[in-house]
């Protein structure tokens, strides 16, 4: 099992996405994030969207976790953040470059197929756990479960309480 962070940053109607120039994802548009090292997911939050464009994130707030199944790869669980305290400006680097969106404007057709799934109950500040299952880049099920803030507290102490967290 490999463990990674998504940060999605937000202000007005507009978030920003990340178009990835290299690694995992090339080609696609998504939040700026990535593994997990010797570090909590709010610390790999902060440290990934530094590495990779340039912006102090402040306050992530934890409002999903997805496991992601796949018949090739590796599973992950991936804990999903968003913010809109932060301080910087977004910068291109060599593993992608920055972009704004409207919030109606994103391009769902150029990022995973399960983004238009999650991805609107993160920008309406909502509460989520899921399970994806694909085959590389084909999702072929999903399962997810929007829930209340207090709900996911609870969901997300027993979820790391049992992966040793």
């Amino acid at each position: 099992m490999i463990y990674g962070v998504i940060t999605y940053l937000l202000r007005d109607n507009e978030v920003l996405l990340i178009y990835k120039k290299r690694g995992h994802g090339a080609g696609k548009w998504n939040g700026p994030g990535g593994k997990i090292e010797e570090e909590n997911p709010v610390e790999a939050a902060i440290r990934e969207t530094k590495e990779e464009i340039g912006v102090e994130v402040n306050n992530p707030e934890l409002c999903g976790i997805i496991k992601f199944y796949d018949v090739y790869e590796q599973d992950w669980i991936v804990y999903i953040f968003r913010s809109g305290e932060f301080s910087g400006e977004p910068r291109e680097s060599e593993e992608c470059f920055p972009r704004w969106f409207q919030f109606e404007e994103i391009p769902y057709d150029k990022m995973w197929e399960d983004d238009k799934i999650w991805l609107p109950l993160v920008i309406n500040k909502k509460y989520f756990q899921a399970k994806f299952w694909f085959k590389g880049e084909k999702m072929l099920k999903y399962n997810l479960q929007e829930m209340s803030k207090e709900d996911f507290l609870s969901f997300k102490k027993e979820f790391l309480k049992n992966i040793g967290g």
